[in-house]
């Protein structure tokens, strides 16, 4: 069959779904250095720019104005389990928190009030995964074949066709092969390559990007007692990640022999690259109804962001005797939606020992499964509802000390809580793919063990915050329905991110 050129239809190269939802939804602990060391819990403490974001009526607290800027380095290390075990770290340096605080006196009833602006890093999605093992099973050039299913092979589009068109004229016997080959048209089904696994595989995935939450707040001081405040948060995404699953026929089983194609490898990569704005708004009250005890709530809307995902890919298809070739996207592909996130509902409260220390302690309620994609062209019915299925309702806690040694220097230290965005349900998966109905649980949750200490003399301070971050995640690389195949293995990667975030402060 000589195989024609082929459109590639819009609707199927790429598609949002529950593990981008995921990504965006998670928040870190915010604020400067000051605020991590004590694992983020200044909602009730107040006097912190971690207010900006997070209950803007901390903002009253502030006497003086001052300047914050925190440069973080970042040592995010993954182990990725999937038919083996690998490891993969880096370290990256960036700035992860600004601010600027102008506070001014008012009269007898406003007694202060705090003018802010500033950004903090809510999103943190630098990581390297990889993972390799022998697949006996599967293989994601059937994973292809199944997507094709049902389709004529002039209306392919997608990774599909991207897997039809790369393909050789052997002659005789074998005619023409490729990637995925048709063997029936009533209706259309196709085979892969390597349909029958026994092949090795490898995965690799490079992440990188940050959420940026920039914040303008206005806080005021109503008698010294209750503080009101409000913040416009506009947020700015910047995400890309560069995928590569590679299948290599390491025991020449596909040798031209019983019906094969004298395949090598096949190797698909595709990269993709998110970035988006989007406007919420976070309000908040703090009282302080004696010197040694504080309380606060505040609420913040769940933002819409407009978000623009740029994507390419390609498929590279390489022989027994050496001869390759590769398919391509013409022009990388564009698609506009929007992605709503969860709101939160935070409240806590704070104890002041004197003036040698404080004690915070705070939670959040937030329901995941209002997270939604929506667009002017597609109904994103399916991916909704796996949200809806699969996404919780979840209570974040953060608590924290700090404690001054001497005048001018404190020390402190803070823990963080944040429940899973996925419920039970969504946290099952099987560690063997041979015997998938013997599942077990993932636990999701993130983990934020922080110190920290700080030193000021004069106007200037220096604060210093080590955070270790631990967390997991699971997708499945490809999907199968026939049960001669299905299913594929589980990737498992589990997170741990030392973090070292150090803020230069002035104050005036």
């Amino acid at each position: 069959m000589l195989r024609v050129g082929l459109g590639l239809s819009v609707a199927l190269l790429w598609a949002q779904n529950d593990l981008d939802a995921e990504r965006w939804a998670q928040m870190l602990p915010q604020g400067s250095a000051r605020a991590l060391g004590m694992g983020g819990a200044f909602l009730a403490l107040g006097g912190d720019p971690a207010n900006l974001t997070h209950n803007p009526a901390g903002l009253g607290i502030f006497v003086r104005g001052g300047l914050w800027l925190s440069p973080t380095l970042s040592i995010p290390t993954t182990s990725t389990s999937y038919l083996g075990t690998t490891a993969d770290s880096r370290t990256h340096l960036n700035l992860s928190q600004f601010a600027a605080i102008f506070s001014g006196k008012g009269g007898k009833t406003i007694t202060q009030w705090t003018v802010g602006f500033g950004y903090t890093q809510e999103g943190y999605f630098y990581q390297n995964s990889k993972a390799t093992g022998f697949n006996a099973r599967n293989s994601f050039t059937q994973a292809i074949a199944e997507a094709a299913e049902g389709i004529p092979d002039s209306m392919l589009s997608g990774t599909p066709a991207l897997a039809y068109q790369n393909y050789f004229d052997l002659g005789a016997p074998w005619g023409y092969r490729g990637v995925i080959d048709p063997i029936g048209t009533n209706p259309y089904r196709y085979q892969g390559v390597f349909s029958a696994g026994n092949i090795y595989q490898e995965l690799s995935a490079q992440e990188s990007g940050r959420l940026n939450t920039w914040g303008i707040g206005l806080g005021m001081a109503y008698q010294n007692t209750v503080f009101l405040g409000a913040s416009l948060l506009i947020r700015s995404l910047n995400y890309t990640k560069t995928y590569r699953i590679r299948e290599i026929d390491t025991e020449n089983r596909y040798d031209g022999n019983t019906g094969t194609t004298p395949a090598d490898m096949v190797t698909f990569r595709e990269k993709y690259t998110s970035t988006g704005t989007g406007v919420g708004l976070a309000v908040g009250v703090l009282v302080a109804p004696v010197d040694f005890f504080r309380f606060g709530m505040s609420f913040t809307t769940g933002s819409r962001i407009r978000i623009t995902d740029e994507y390419n890919a390609d498929m590279e298809f390489v022989l027994d005797d050496g001869r390759s070739n590769t398919t391509t996207y013409n022009e990388p592909f564009q698609y506009v939606y929007r992605f709503s996130y969860p709101y939160r509902v935070s409240g806590g409260i704070a104890f002041l020992i004197g003036k040698k220390g404080a004690i915070s302690i705070e939670g959040d309620f937030l329901d995941y499964r209002t997270a939604t994609f929506s667009s002017s062209d597609y109904s994103y019915d399916r991916e909704n509802e796996v949200i809806g299925q699969q996404f919780s309702t979840a209570y974040n806690l953060r608590a924290g000390v700090e404690w001054r040694l001497i005048e001018g220097l404190s020390l402190r230290g803070g823990y963080a809580y944040y429940s899973p965005v996925r419920n039970s349900d969504g946290r099952l998966y099987y560690t063997d793919y041979v015997n998938p109905s013997n599942l077990t649980s993932l636990n999701m949750q993130r983990q934020f063990i922080s110190l920290g200490g700080g030193y000021a003399i004069g106007k200037f301070f220096v604060d210093v915050a080590y955070i270790y971050a631990m967390s997991a995640q699971k997708y499945l690389p490809y999907s199968l329905r026939d049960p001669a195949y299905a299913p594929a293995p589980v990737v498992v990667i589990q997170n741990r991110t030392h973090r070292v975030v150090t803020t230069l402060g002035f104050r005036f």
